[in-house]
């Protein structure tokens, strides 16, 4: 008995370590949630399925047009067969967007948002025949596709709609920022002109502007970029920041610049953006 009683102490302390053990393992850190997510147009990234509930694996590359201009899904000729472009990053930021429709003809000369492969960094292709063209080697970081906003709209036009970006499930999130380059066909006019205006010079700009509402369809600020100034312009893909913005519903996006006659803007009203974060 008496070495019995000096072995329990023993095997209480081993109970005791064990059960230290096995409650380490039970209270191991849960991950948290993830804080933000991205809107990077790749297939790989696409989480969404189609009306079907079928994955679509190329769904981003297969709402690329071609030609770039004149195409059937940015400027489809049949009026009954004719459908609203829209995209849907469903299952991810919720981030959507189509067509604003603003002529009532379903085409991407209205206005909108489109997604794109196309690259090319030869001003002499700078034209509207190469609308979709990034001024780059490839989307953000080198990847394959990106999106490109068209569309102006006048300062006191309460008609016309402003492209957008919304979250298609209703909640309001803050958009932490997206990476915007210049287009082809905005470089060129900046720096050779086109048949609108003359080539840039000094005191002349274009910039992109962001316009947060939020649900209740209130202004809730805004957020500038220039893509262009004097005689500069954007180069490389570049960070623009909308955390500022607070919580939105949607996202209005404009371009305003210094070059102007009887109709409005002369320079064209497009850039490139890429890798949308969204906080949540």
């Amino acid at each position: 008995m008496k070495n019995l009683f000096k072995l329990l102490p023993f095997a209480l302390l081993a109970l005791a370590l064990a059960s230290c053990n096995d409650d380490d393992d039970n209270n191991t850190p849960i991950p948290e949630p993830e804080k933000f997510r991205v809107l990077t147009f790749e297939d790989a990234d696409y989480r969404g399925t189609d009306d079907n509930g079928q994955n679509i694996a190329d769904y981003w590359t297969s709402l690329v047009d071609t030609p770039q201009y004149g195409g059937p899904m940015l400027y489809p000729e049949d009026e009954d067969e004719a459908w609203l472009y829209n995209w849907n990053d469903a299952g991810n930021t919720f981030l959507a967007s189509e067509l604003t429709n603003n002529y009532g003809d379903h085409k991407f000369w209205g206005g909108g948002h489109a997604v794109s492969n196309y690259t090319d960094m030869d001003l002499t292709h700078g034209d509207f025949n190469h609308q979709l063209a990034v001024y780059a080697a490839g989307g953000r970081n080198g990847s394959k596709n990106f999106c490109v906003h068209n569309g102006n709209v006048a300062e006191g036009d309460t008609y016309s709609k402003r492209p957008a970006i919304c979250f298609k499930d209703g909640i309001e999130r803050i958009v932490d920022h997206m990476w915007v380059m210049n287009t082809t066909y905005v470089v060129n006019a900046i720096v050779n002109g086109d048949g609108q205006s003359p080539e840039f010079g000094e005191g002349d700009f274009l910039k992109a502007i962001a316009i947060g509402i939020d649900a209740a369809g209130e202004e809730t600020g805004r957020c500038e970029i220039f893509l262009a100034k004097d005689t500069d312009y954007l180069k490389e893909w570049t960070k623009w920041e909308l955390a500022s913005l607070g919580k939105v519903a949607k996202i209005e996006f404009n371009i305003e610049g210094s070059k102007h006659n009887a109709w409005g803007l002369t320079t064209p009203a497009y850039f490139a953006y890429d890798d949308v974060q969204v906080q949540f």
